[in-house]
Formats: structure tokens, sequence, C-alpha cells
């Protein structure tokens, strides 16, 4: 089975599921039954539809098999463009980008990372035969690293069907104690700031622009509001709306950090998009990637990652 939720909604996708023989790119890793979930997500993909998932690939490469098993899932997923987090060997991660050319001979696909010595990088996958990239990613607010735990946003401009859009990646500071302090080492301070910084430098810089923000933020949106670090954004409904708003105060089974479990990983769009989000078929929905191995989540987070990605699919229409 595999699980994914539209519009807040649950739906287990029965399909006559099949065994299949690993590619030979894949045939090194463990002796692992791997459900066959080609076209599982053929819905979530087209060529009228730009498709964006956010992913925190936990300390990428995570296991020795790790980069056989992604590659595999991101061509399967088949999203337009994906925005990690938690890079932690570039070498590895070109050899990522390389497997997934491999296994897609009707694609083009291209990684740009941000070019530091950082110990978890911020990265983009981007299938270049749907989107044309604008120039290469480029970080912004770097005087204020510390309030984004020196993992600064990382931007990447491009256009799809003749429109240009801008995409924010991040990955806030963790942990915490729940409560916003005013001390400078509070990590909900400085996530607060950091989502105070990110719109200020929006609302000046991209005023008029498509902008989609994206991240593992590392903090729940449901939080009561004197103690929201997303209060900036939230208040500010006519301007901004994070679409994964109904997963966060939906039933914890869909969440994207089971294992706590919490909802952290989230995907904010500013009005310029809020009426194609309003289309039929645009949706925002966790994708249950466990699904893909025999072992479910056991499996999945020792090879991939303990967050699942969160993906947001825009439907276009005349």
């Amino acid at each position: 089975m595999i699980g994914i939720i539209i519009n807040n909604y649950y739906y287990k996708c029965s399909h006559n599921l099949k065994f299949f023989l690993l590619l030979l790119i894949v045939g090194c890793a463990d002796n692992l039954s791997h459900y066959d979930i080609n076209n599982i997500y053929s819905n979530f993909d087209s060529d009228s539809t730009l498709t964006v998932v956010t992913w925190n690939i936990e300390w990428f490469p995570k296991h020795e098999n790790t980069i056989s098993y992604l590659s595999e899932l991101i061509f399967k997923i088949n999203a337009d463009i994906y925005g990690l987090q938690e890079i932690a060997n570039w070498d590895d991660f070109n050899t990522l980008i390389d497997n997934i050319n491999l296994l897609d001979s009707k694609s083009e696909w291209k990684g740009f990372i941000v070019e530091q010595n950082a110990y978890q990088e911020l990265a983009y996958i981007v299938k270049v035969s749907s989107v044309n990239i604008n120039e290469n990613p480029y970080t912004i607010l770097n005087e204020y690293a510390n309030y984004f735990a020196y993992r600064e946003p990382y931007v990447l401009e491009f256009s799809f069907n003749n429109s240009e859009y801008i995409i924010i990646n991040n990955h806030y500071k963790c942990c915490g104690d729940g409560y916003l302090g005013s001390n400078s080492n509070d990590e909900e301070y400085r996530r607060n700031e950091a989502t105070k910084y990110l719109k200020n430098y929006v609302d000046t810089n991209f005023m008029n622009e498509k902008i989609i923000i994206i991240g593992d933020l590392n903090d729940e949106l449901n939080d009561p509001l004197s103690n929201n670090v997303f209060n900036s954004i939230l208040i500010d409904s006519l301007n901004y709306m994070f679409v994964d708003l109904d997963i966060a105060n939906g039933n914890s089974i869909n969440w994207s950090y089971p294992t706590w479990p919490s909802h952290l990983d989230h995907i904010i769009i500013s009005n310029e998009l809020f009426n194609v989000f309003y289309n039929n078929g645009s949706s925002a929905l966790t994708i249950f990637a466990e699904d893909y191995f025999s072992g479910g989540w056991n499996e999945y987070d020792r090879y991939i990652s303990d967050h699942r990605p969160v993906g947001l699919k825009l439907t276009f229409t005349e």
C-alpha cells in the first residue's frame, strides 16, 4: 500500500504491487525486497503540473546503500524540483545525480549544493528537462547566519511554462523547550528571528514574485501564537500560506517526522500562487516513501532518513 495525503485526507492507494529485479545500479545493495512503485505517484507529476518536494535526507549518505535507494526513490516520485537538507558529502551527492540520470533516460537532472564547508549543506536536485534554471542558486541573509544555524537560505530562480518562480530552501535550528524566549541562544528565538528576517527579505526583494519557501523548519505550525515561531507569516494570511497547515492540524499518522511524532517540514507560498493552489488537482501531501521498502519505516529510517518528504503539486488550468 502507498499512502498519501491530499487536502488533509489520508488515502491508501491499492495497487497490484509486484516485486521486481533491482536495476544494475542498485545491484550491490543489501538483499532487500522492494515493491514496484512505478507509476504509484504518476498523478503527482505531469507536463501540466509543477511539483516541488522538500526532504531532509538525514546526514546524507546515511548508509553505504543510501545513494542507490534514494536515486530510485527520487526517480519514481518524479518531482520537478527537490529541495534537500543535510547533505554531508559532496562527492556522494554528485554520484547521486549521476545515478538518477542513469535511471531516467527520458529526462535530464542536475544537482546544486551550497558552496561552503558546513557540516550539513542545503541542495537542489532539478529536472532541467522540465524547468529552466535562470541562474545558479545562491544564499541570502548571510549576515544573520546564527539565526539560521549557519545554514543560510538557499535561493533557486527558475521558469516553468513561461512563468518565473523563486524557491527558498531552509533548514532551521533544531530543538528547544517549546517556549519562545528572548535570549539569543534560545532555539525558538533563533527560529522566530530567522522567520522574520526571511519574510522581510521576501517582502522587500521579491514583492511581486511567485515564491515557494520550503524546508525542514524544525518547529510545529499549531503552537499557540505566543510561542509560534512562524507567527509573522501566519498572521499575514493575505500574502502567505502554509499549504501543509491542514496536515499539521490533522492526524499525527500523516506528519513528516513520525518518530516524535511532529510535523516539521513545511511549504509556504506567496499570494501570487494562491489561485493556482486552489485549482482542482493542486495539493500538498506527505509522501510515504517508507512504503518503497518491504520493511517499512525501520528500513527507510536505516537507509534514507528520519524525515518523510513533503510535496507540493501545482496544477495549471486555462
